[in-house]
């Protein structure tokens, strides 16, 4: 995964055609590059007048070199030697090379010295779906939508083939590049900036957890245990398709609807693996009319007894089973539920169980089927920074750790006083001055959005607060019960109305909605 600067597109200024780009870069491009995006640079032409130029990416792989990336969306053309987007004249190939000289003569003047460094040029027509015939100025130069995937190769292959003039010796560093861009960037100086850097991070530490996997392979039935951020969401996923890939047909079960949600865009290139919150799978399966849950919804019990019970009887009358049940945040079941749930499985199936005691906020007393084996315990924490990492860990139970490696963070932002006032204080800052799109926000809560301190109106200076996830492009910030947002994470989390006289800010509940935040938490106080 590419380091992208900004780590987010914006949404409300740049064409679909470079969003279509951006998304394909970080998705596809391994995690030495770093990527430039929108990159603003001012330079003298010959006469010596300035000059304002803009290059759509600026891709930068210490080793292989920089590639100027020119991005023309809609139909694109090339007709009696001119090229043409919707029929309007322009010349690509000639703005990517100008661009990239630019660059050059940048890093010369700033560092001083010649750059013994690969330079290229390419350009990017992400709405064309088929290779063209191109003049032999784009010879080998031009990337079209379906390359996208495979912009890794594009890229090293453009590079490979620039020439690197015999005459330079020597190399240049990282450091000394970056140290030339960053003024012009402000690399690494906003949050938002910080969190692209801190999310290499966390995908390393992901994988590393996820290397337990292979010692899961002996064991059939196991429960993990691991504290907040241990990577089990992600080593449940990873068990799940490795089943199904091995031919079985595989039901991934969690508690919440909202990490349901993820569960299923994350597994479906897997149709043998059913993901689904337990309530939802029990209607759905038993074809249960809407009309009835709505009676059932006023029983405390709907989901603790009701379900669990018309499932059993169902199971009862069928005969019906998967291959294998992996289950996330096991410790949201209860004992009548995990009976049920084990009659899922054959006596012999693979069954796994992710969870965290120190999570638990539904059950009271937590209990577990017994595999005849203790759990596994997953003590490094590989999804929070350092900061909050150190906040949670008066609230755990369980040994936990986080590695050298962790970015350290931001400061946590505990504020008392009014919560409106002091909520669009830091939505302000949030999204202003740091600059962190409105979707990577989350406000959470120990109440339903009426019973806190927003109360019945939902607009908090230019912000529109909303209890479900936030619609792109618009002013919404979306709001949860942390109950609700349960396995769930978010870059940025505002915790709102904390009460330690409430009971729910207590124990398991505040430790478990300090724990959704990745990069930055901010506590507002009663």
């Amino acid at each position: 995964m590419a380091i992208m600067i900004p780590v987010e597109c914006d949404l409300t200024r740049r064409p679909m055609s470079e969003r279509i780009v951006f998304e394909a870069i970080r998705k596809n491009l391994s995690d030495e590059w770093y990527v430039f995006h929108s990159f603003d640079y001012i330079t003298r032409d010959l006469n010596g007048k300035r000059w304002d130029g803009e290059i759509d990416f600026l891709l930068y792989h210490p080793q292989k070199g920089m590639l100027v990336l020119e991005v023309k969306g809609g139909a694109i053309s090339y007709r009696n030697g001119r090229w043409y987007q919707e029929d309007r004249p322009i010349d690509p190939v000639e703005q990517a090379k100008r661009n990239k000289y630019a660059v050059l003569k940048l890093l010369r003047e700033s560092l001083n010295r010649e750059i013994p460094m690969r330079f290229a040029h390419g350009v990017c027509f992400p709405s064309c779906g088929v290779r063209g015939i191109w003049p032999a100025e784009a010879q080998g130069i031009v990337l079209t939508g379906p390359g996208l995937p495979y912009i890794e190769n594009f890229a090293s292959n453009v590079l490979l083939e620039a020439q690197l003039p015999a005459v330079l010796h020597g190399t240049v560093s990282p450091e000394d590049v970056l140290h030339v861009l960053s003024p012009v960037f402000e690399y690494g100086k906003k949050l938002s900036e910080r969190i692209g850097i801190e999310e290499k991070q966390f995908f390393l530490l992901t994988e590393q957890q996820c290397a337990l996997l292979d010692a899961l392979e002996s064991f059939p039935r196991l429960q993990i245990r691991g504290c907040a951020g241990s990577g089990k969401t992600v080593m449940a996923v990873k068990k799940a398709e490795r089943l199904a890939a091995q031919g079985a047909k595989v039901l991934l079960l969690c508690f919440n609807q909202l990490l349901a949600e993820h569960l299923r865009c994350e597994v479906e290139d897997f149709p043998s693996i059913k993901a689904a919150a337990f309530f939802e799978f029990c209607i759905e399966l038993l074809k249960i009319p809407e009309e009835q849950i709505g009676m059932y919804r006023s029983d405390p019990r709907l989901y603790s007894e009701v379900l669990p019970r018309l499932l059993k009887e169902y199971l009862y009358r069928t005969c019906f089973c998967y291959d294998a049940v992996v289950v996330d945040e096991g410790q949201d079941f209860t004992p009548k539920a995990w009976e049920v749930i084990s009659m899922l499985v054959p006596a012999d199936g693979p069954f796994y169980i992710f969870y965290d005691p120190d999570q638990n906020i539904f059950t009271g007393e937590l209990t577990l089927p017994d595999f005849g084996i203790p759990p596994v315990q997953l003590t490094k924490n590989c999804r929070n920074t350092r900061k909050i990492f150190e906040a949670l860990k008066p609230y755990q139970s369980m040994p936990s750790e986080i590695l050298d490696s962790a970015p350290e963070g931001a400061d946590i932002h505990v504020l008392r006083g009014d919560s409106r006032q002091l909520l669009e204080q830091e939505l302000e800052r949030l999204v202003m001055t740091e600059q962190v799109p409105l979707q990577d926000i989350v406000i959470l809560g120990g109440h339903a959005l009426e019973h806190t301190s927003i109360g019945d109106d939902p607009d908090v200076g230019r912000f529109h607060i909303v209890n479900r996830p936030a619609t792109v492009g618009a002013m919404e910030i979306a709001y949860f019960t942390y109950m609700k947002f349960k396995g769930c994470e978010a870059k940025v989390v505002i915790l709102l109305d904390v009460d330690d006289n409430d009971e729910r800010w207590t124990g398991n509940g505040i430790n478990t909605a300090m724990s959704r935040a990745v990069h930055q938490l901010v506590i507002l106080r009663k």
